[in-house]
């Protein structure tokens, strides 16, 4: 990896830290995703200067949200560690393991806190409308991370990537699709035109 990219390292870092994992979780997946190549675990660990054990952690939990792949190559004759190229994926499990269930914890326990004070304190009790709002708004939440989830796990019907797969559905619905979503989009098919031009020729 050049000296330019390992700066970058530092970015997933923070990034990883802000969404709630630990930052040396996106310290070695950047590792990974900016290297292009796979890499034994010792190689990790000098290039990030951590203990080999806490090197087998982190690939241990990376592993878990489907972060990376491992396998074993008889050459090094040990596994060798590839960051996913398909992004979404790792979306898609955190969204569905972590944040889906903490909505729905939150949104039960504040459906049965709004019955409590409508039962006991009325109707028309300030708490009521707050409790209310909390219970729709998590419905909100769970009905967006169930449409990426569900956008991104449907079969395709080429080979087309779980990130084109959410980009077809947002535009089927009427979504606002983001601008660099639409350069993707815009690229895939210019892609397949060509593809289709030179078939023909």
């Amino acid at each position: 990896m050049d000296e330019i990219l390992r700066e970058y390292l530092n970015t997933f870092e923070t990034f990883f830290n802000a969404i709630g994992f630990k930052s040396r979780l996106g310290r070695l997946w950047g590792l990974l995703a900016l290297s292009g190549r796979a890499m034994t675990a010792a190689e990790v660990a000098r290039e990030l200067d951590m203990s080999a054990g806490s090197v087998s952690e982190c690939l241990n939990e990376l592993r878990e949200w489907g972060a990376i792949t491992s396998e074993f190559s008889s050459d090094h004759r040990c596994q060798m560690h590839t960051a996913v190229s398909d992004t979404m994926s790792i979306v898609t499990t955190v969204l569905r393991r972590r944040e889906q269930l903490a909505v729905q914890n939150f949104k039960d326990n504040a459906r049965s806190a709004l019955r409590h004070v409508t039962e006991r304190y009325g109707p028309t009790d300030a708490r009521v409308r707050t409790l209310q709002s909390i219970v729709t708004t998590s419905e909100i939440a769970e009905s967006t991370i169930q449409f990426f989830v569900a956008a991104s796990s449907a079969v395709p019907g080429d080979q087309e990537s779980r990130l084109a797969r959410v980009i077809r559905r947002m535009t089927a619905i009427g979504m606002k699709v983001p601008g660099e979503l639409s350069k993707f989009r815009n690229n895939r098919m210019a892609r397949k035109a060509a593809l289709k031009e030179d078939a023909h020729v």
